[in-house]
């Protein structure tokens, strides 16, 4: 496996927060009299110098590279034994070396870093143009000590680096279970309330229609009205129902499986269907662009939701001075799909902006619905890692983007 030049980066920056290595090559150097000592990255096609003490004008700076198949440190990559010697000219196996007489070398040694995990990273390695005594137990083991430690250390970096990022992640799944039971808290309260409402007036309701029947000369037209009455209180306690339970059905169908093709305006004109008497009402004139050729793979059920409550807030929140009129438009824009959904609508007021997405919410106190739609479609989105914004103006009408 080839490794990247952003991990190798890394490591060169890894070794480079270990305060004793400069100390350690100073040590290498003055205890075996060799002019160079470094430590290496190896890779299986890289060798860079990750810290280097050169008192004998080798030309390698830490950063700097050789050549993977001129040097020893490729042969030890793959047998991860040490290399010794202390005379090239008299040493048996590696006077006719290609790697000595490439760099005019006379002694040698280079140790292998292995990690405790088991990785291979590379070696801490010394060199000169004149012989010097270095196989021996006593500098060997000094060279091995320091290459262990060389390995704890790196072996603490990554754990410490590791456990960063595993505490970034638990912060942040801390804090998005916080932001859930606030909104679970926030999703009993409310839904009781708002249950509790339409349940009260029909029981209300049912009262005055049993006294009603109950009277000796019973008004038709006054059982009339409380049944009228009852059904717009039904009717509001079904929409609330389905809405509650459309966003328990979102929890739990969260990871997008059943993702296929959407074709925008196949969906809009099955929610038309279930539009059809706002619609009629409202007089509301709906268009639908697409970018020819444009594919967008989503969740075909969640996607029909996210249209149904942005096509039906757009109609419902609509100013009274002129038709309504949605445009539903889908391009292409940095490589990812946006759908828009903009209306002339009586806009947002500004001091309601930053509750938009708020459960049991409502932009204008005079219109029905359950408060749960705009919820309901960030709830979606969130959940497949989608984004939505908006833009509003005030007697001017409101568009909502969602970027896929």
């Amino acid at each position: 496996m080839i490794d990247s030049h952003d991990t190798l980066l890394k490591d060169l920056e890894a070794v480079r927060q270990i305060p004793v290595v400069p100390t350690m090559l100073n040590v290498i150097c003055e205890t075996t009299g060799m002019g160079f000592a470094a430590v290496a990255r190896v890779t299986h096609d890289r060798w860079l110098a990750c810290s280097v003490r050169d008192d004998v004008q080798f030309g390698l700076e830490a950063g700097g590279e050789l050549e993977i198949e001129t040097t020893l440190c490729n042969e030890i990559r793959d047998h991860r034994k040490p290399i010794v010697i202390d005379c090239v000219a008299e040493d048996p196996l590696y006077k006719d070396h290609h790697t000595p007489r490439i760099y005019g070398l006379q002694s040698y040694i280079s140790i292998p870093i292995i990690l405790k995990n088991g990785a291979f990273f590379g070696t801490l390695c010394a060199i000169d143009t004149k012989p010097a005594k270095v196989n021996n137990a006593k500098v060997i083991g000094m060279f091995t000590m320091f290459a262990e430690l060389l390995a704890f250390h790196l072996q603490s970096l990554e754990l410490l680096e590791r456990s960063h990022t595993v505490t970034s992640e638990l912060h942040h799944e801390n804090k998005a279970l916080t932001q859930e039971n606030f909104d679970l808290e926030s999703f009993v309260y409310s839904a009781s309330h708002d249950l509790k409402s339409p349940l009260s007036n029909i029981e209300g309701l049912l009262d005055e229609l049993s006294g009603a029947i109950a009277r000796e000369h019973l008004d038709k037209e006054d059982v009339r009205q409380l049944i009228t009455v009852m059904r717009h209180s039904f009717k509001r306690f079904a929409v609330t129902i389905r809405d509650l339970t459309t966003i328990v059905e979102v929890d739990k169908n969260s990871d997008n499986a059943d993702a296929e093709d959407i074709n925008l305006q196949e969906v809009v004109e099955h929610v038309k269907y279930d539009l059809v008497s706002l619609i009629a009402s409202s007089g509301a004139k709906i268009e639908v662009e697409v970018e020819e050729g444009l594919v967008l793979s989503f969740s075909k059920k969640n996607f029909r939701s996210i249209i149904y409550n942005l096509l039906s807030n757009a109609i419902k929140y609509r100013s009274p001075e002129r038709i309504p009129v949605v445009l539903l438009r889908m391009a292409q824009v940095d490589g990812k799909v946006q759908l828009s959904v903009s209306d002339n609508g009586m806009g947002i007021p500004v001091e309601k902006q930053n509750k938009v997405f708020t459960m049991f919410k409502r932009f204008h106190d005079h219109v029905e619905g359950s408060g749960l739609g705009l919820y309901i479609v960030k709830r979606i989105l969130d959940n497949s890692r989608k984004q939505i914004r908006f833009h509003s103006a005030l007697g001017e009408g409101t568009t909502f983007t969602i970027t896929f």
